[in-house]
């Protein structure tokens, strides 16, 4: 199977976890990238990307009507055209690839989050028109279909997106290699490092309460001690 259908495969069975399944988090950009780093075999510029968008996306919220990017989407186009671009180019620069495909997975995202509100609005319709029949089997079997249905339609919507976007994002990252790749490194690792700093600094507003900041501050010592025992 092919690197891109395979990809936009993961991404259709995140899309059902995410919205229509048992919501793991697995389609959170820190984890859907380390999927995609897997099995494209760059792991580590793949969980940067991934990294530095979760950081990004956890500054956005859904009060006062804010709409969140689609970050299943995001995610995974993101991570995976850096790694793709990586893997196709030994002489590419990994900081200007990463920087890129962060980019492009925002980019992705926003415009992911744009062309799935009509098929989900669609979906939304359908689901309102939903009539139990009179026997209790014919309403046990409507249903079970009906909720597998809306499910697979979760994730086709978003196998069709990361199949159309994904090699756009992979162009975008080719030329901002091609463009910057040279002597870009470092304006990209500042850029970078700017992303990250203001998703931080949202968390830690966030969990700027008396009560919030010691679950802040009880997952920063785990993380540590996890790091410091490996």
């Amino acid at each position: 199977m092919p690197d891109i259908l395979l990809i936009a495969l993961v991404a259709g069975l995140l899309a059902i976890d995410d919205r229509a399944g048992w919501q793991s988090l697995l389609g959170e950009p820190v984890f859907s990238s380390l999927i995609v780093g897997l099995i494209l075999g760059a792991v580590a510029p793949a969980l940067q990307v991934g990294v530095v968008l979760q950081l990004a996306w956890l500054s956005i919220g859904a009060a006062r009507g804010t709409r969140r990017p689609h970050t299943v989407v995001g995610g995974i186009v993101g991570a995976a055209s850096a790694a793709m671009v990586l893997a196709k180019n030994e002489d590419a620069r990994t900081a200007v690839v990463v920087a890129a495909g962060v980019l492009a997975g925002m980019l992705a995202a926003e415009i992911g989050a744009l062309l799935s509100r009509a098929p989900g609005t669609l979906r939304e319709r359908w689901l309102g028109n939903f009539t139990l029949p009179d026997t209790a089997t014919d309403a046990s079997r409507k249903l079970a279909l009906t909720v597998m249905a809306a499910a697979l339609f979760v994730g086709l919507v978003d196998f069709v997106l990361v199949l159309l976007m994904l090699p756009l994002g992979e162009r975008l990252v080719e030329l901002f290699n091609a463009r910057f790749g040279t002597g870009g490194a470092a304006g990209a690792r500042w850029w970078l490092m700017t992303v990250s700093a203001l998703g931080v600094a949202a968390v830690l507003r966030a969990f700027g309460t008396r009560v919030l900041v010691r679950f802040l501050a009880a997952g920063a010592a785990a993380v540590l001690l996890i790091g410091w025992l490996r």
